[in-house]
């Protein structure tokens, strides 16, 4: 049984979470209350963390940024802020998805079943190390050597990353990437593609105001360039 770790400090809130969890027979739940002892434990093989924003000390977005060093597992964070700039922020520190509280069951699940179908149902991997010009791509933990340094990516960014790669010369429409990357409709919002595009290019371009591998085609989407520089 896949595990989840919820970290949250209110108990009444973290209670009807884990209830929420354990009532759909799925997955096991382990809550903690600190961003502290939740570095401690984050990496004890669990599936997907819970992570709430408004945490005493070190606050969730910190926690995020330090976790996404190291961390593969889909981070979501949980939160009454709703605010759009909270919510991109979030998003580019290294989350997976957003989930304004309060919200009920249903939505939780959903939520995580996507997020994890999404892991184990994956694109047509890549070689265990793909290199195309100075970018050096790992399969086997995530991450992206370029000329100026590693770094580690969320599933997302590496979903997204894989997406474009396999899909290169090809232009992709904002909706397409989407479908394939959230595996649902968009309904017209698809604001988190560009948020997630720009996360990407912060990892993986030297000058991410003139990206050499993620070009943009203006209100259609984007395409991977793996022409050599001239």
């Amino acid at each position: 049984m896949e595990k989840i770790l919820l970290i949250e400090d209110d108990p009444t809130v973290a209670e009807i979470i884990q209830e929420y969890i354990r009532k759909d027979g799925k997955y096991e739940v382990s809550w903690t209350d600190s961003s502290e002892r939740a570095l401690e434990t984050a990496h004890q093989d669990f599936s997907l963390i819970l992570l709430d924003i408004m945490l005493p000390g070190m606050d969730g977005m910190e926690l995020c940024q330090r976790l996404r060093r190291t961390l593969y597992c889909p981070i979501v964070f949980i939160s009454s802020l709703d605010d759009e700039q909270t919510i991109v922020k979030a998003l580019q520190l290294g989350g997976d998805d957003y989930l304004v509280k309060p919200f009920g069951a249903a939505v939780l699940i959903a939520k995580i079943d996507a997020l994890l179908r999404r892991m184990r149902n994956d694109f047509p991997a890549l070689e265990p190390e793909t290199q195309d010009g100075d970018l050096r791509i790992s399969c086997q933990d995530h991450t992206v050597l370029t000329p100026f340094g590693q770094a580690y990516l969320s599933p997302t960014e590496f979903r997204l990353l894989q997406f474009l790669f396999n899909n290169r010369k090809r232009v992709l429409e904002l909706e397409e990437i989407y479908q394939a990357i959230w595996e649902r409709p968009s309904f017209g919002d698809v604001r988190t593609v560009p948020v997630h595009v720009c996360n990407l290019r912060k990892k993986i371009e030297q000058e991410p105001n003139r990206p050499r591998y993620l070009k943009t085609v203006k209100r259609i989407g984007y395409w991977f360039d793996d022409a050599p520089e001239e």
